[in-house]
């Protein structure tokens, strides 16, 4: 979906002004039924010419960043991983099916990597990891 970049720091990771519009893509993957990992990926609006189809929903036919190279000709590349550690949003408490008080702190673990090609930052990758993850939380 299109959304307006309204994380300073997103939007200076990305390289654009503040609202400026970005690709947000969202998946939550499982272990054993439970969802274990959040994966938000937000993308440079210039992605968009050779990859329409990320405004789709569902999975696209092919890995994403192996379709940019393909039609571009353009390697992209992935900075260094990134961890910190944050409270958990309400929302990835629902979408974790975390039900606790609204007074009591959950931790979550936040790993991001920046994507970039030849023309500059491309993409920002965040996995939010289940309370209690570790690194290699999904494959």
């Amino acid at each position: 979906m299109l959304r307006s970049c309204a994380d300073p720091e997103i939007a200076n990771l990305l390289g654009i002004d503040l609202y400026d519009e970005i690709v947000l893509r969202s998946r939550t993957f499982l272990q054993d039924d439970k969802p274990t990992v959040l994966a938000l990926n937000m993308i440079h609006i210039r992605a968009l010419e050779p990859l329409p189809e990320l405004l789709s929903e569902g999975p696209m036919p092919k890995f994403r960043h192996d379709l940019y190279t393909e039609r571009t000709g353009k390697t992209i590349i992935a900075g260094p991983e990134r961890s910190t550690a944050r409270l958990a949003s309400n929302n990835e408490l629902d979408e974790f099916g975390i039900d606790v008080p609204p007074d009591v702190a959950v931790p979550v673990l936040v790993l991001r990597t920046l994507y970039s090609d030849e023309d500059g930052p491309l993409e920002v990758w965040e996995d939010i990891l289940r309370p209690g993850m570790w690194h290699g939380g999904h494959s």
